[in-house]
């Protein structure tokens, strides 16, 4: 007799793939697997379009709960009672999973992949659903249920619980290419990385930083951001990049209206040479149009023309307050509020050009005498790798197993 907990993941965009779907589901279940490193799993197990992990410990639900939801790709995962699929044995674990949670109205949600169950699932949802009314004296509410008894029959077996997590969604990091993303400790770049990772990239990460100009704390909150980015992708790696001398010639050299369009243009520079040294093909930014002085359309133009790739702004329609929503569910807004000097906005003159004129600010950037200052931020940078510690405890076998 089957009785045994285990979780049950519904993937999402992967389900709109063709003949390379099985890459994506193999690319999710390596994710699903770094995630739940230190925690009790003994097979992951892909069957039906439907991932299942076994051997878990359904009293640490809550953690599963938590690293599952930041695997991108993950529609939801339900902690679920594998049981043989007859009505009196989905009717006991209901019973049973139920004893002491207090609900006033539930709803019962059933799948049948398994047609050859006797029952539909509109008679699965009745015979379960009074079950519970008799039992608990809870009513139904199919819109507004507090408690939602979710049963689903998967080639022979039934699956039951309530208890799930909604996922992020979009495709599994790692399936697209990728992209360096040019991070500050701001709330923008790290809402506009997540949005990146979401679709599937991987990101490398630069900071530009002014110190000793400035003090270290952007660097620092930075590297908490990233401790928290490295949750959705494990481990990541940041450029951490000295642009002070770089911005001094500037200061010394250009009007001070153009300082922050020029602090930018030597950002992308050097954001594009790092992305040329991993084979990124893209650099991220966290720009939203209008939001500030250098984010106007003719700025963008001016600042976005001296890369040699394409710069993505996923936030550049967002209003402000979409993204602080974003980087409170994300948990990067509470650092990005703590002060910091960064490399821009502590050198920013008190009247900023709105609307740079590019072929102006091509001609007067082209009179800057640089010399080497590049390749010395670039010989100067630190680069270094963040690893979330939830999954700093090594590497352990899980017996991947696929029906066709």
């Amino acid at each position: 007799m089957i009785n045994q907990f285990c979780i049950l993941i519904h993937y999402h965009e992967i389900s709109l793939k063709g003949k390379n779907r099985s890459w994506f589901e193999r690319r999710l279940i390596r994710n699903i697997k770094q995630q739940l490193i230190g925690l009790s799993v003994s097979r992951v197990h892909l069957t039906a379009a439907r991932i299942f992990c076994f051997g878990i410990n359904e009293f640490q639900w809550d953690e599963y709960a938590k690293r599952l939801k930041k695997v991108m790709g993950i529609k939801h995962a339900t902690l679920v009672n594998q049981i043989e699929n007859n009505i009196e044995q989905i009717q006991e674990s209901v019973s049973n999973q139920l004893q002491g949670i207090k609900f006033d109205t539930f709803r019962v949600t059933t799948k049948r992949q398994h047609k050859d169950f006797p029952l539909t699932s509109q008679q699965v949802n009745e015979k379960v659903g009074k079950e519970i009314q008799s039992l608990f004296l809870s009513q139904v509410d199919l819109k507004n249920a507090e408690l939602n008894m979710i049963i689903e029959l998967v080639k022979g077996m039934a699956y039951v619980g309530y208890k799930r997590v909604q996922g992020y969604g979009g495709l599994p990091v790692g399936t697209s290419e990728k992209a360096v993303s040019m991070i500050s400790s701001g709330i923008d770049s790290p809402v506009a990385s997540f949005e990146m990772l979401q679709r599937g990239v991987d990101l490398s990460y630069v900071h530009f930083h002014s110190n000793p100009a400035t003090s270290r704390q952007s660097i620092q909150n930075v590297e908490e951001i990233l401790m928290v980015l490295a949750g959705y992708q494990i481990q990541c790696q940041v450029y951490m990049v000295p642009l002070l001398k770089i911005q001094q010639k500037i200061m010394a050299e250009a009007p001070n209206k153009l300082w922050v369009i020029l602090f930018r243009r030597a950002m992308i520079r050097i954001a594009s040479m790092i992305a040329n040294e991993i084979d990124a093909p893209a650099l991220i930014s966290g720009e939203s149009v209008g939001q500030v002085a250098s984010q106007t359309l003719s700025n963008i133009r001016a600042t976005g023309d001296v890369a040699d790739r394409p710069i993505l702004r996923p936030l550049c329609g967002m209003n402000k307050e979409d993204i602080v929503n974003l980087a409170r569910g994300i948990g990067t807004y509470e650092i990005s509020i703590e002060p910091y000097e960064d490399c821009c906005s502590f050198f920013v003159p008190i009247h900023p050009e709105t609307k740079a004129d590019i072929t102006n600010v091509i001609k007067i950037e082209s009179s800057i005498h640089f010399g080497d200052l590049y390749d010395d931020a670039m010989r100067n940078t630190i680069i270094s790798t963040i690893q979330h510690p939830d999954y700093n405890k090594g590497e352990y076998k899980i017996l991947e197993e696929v029906d066709d």
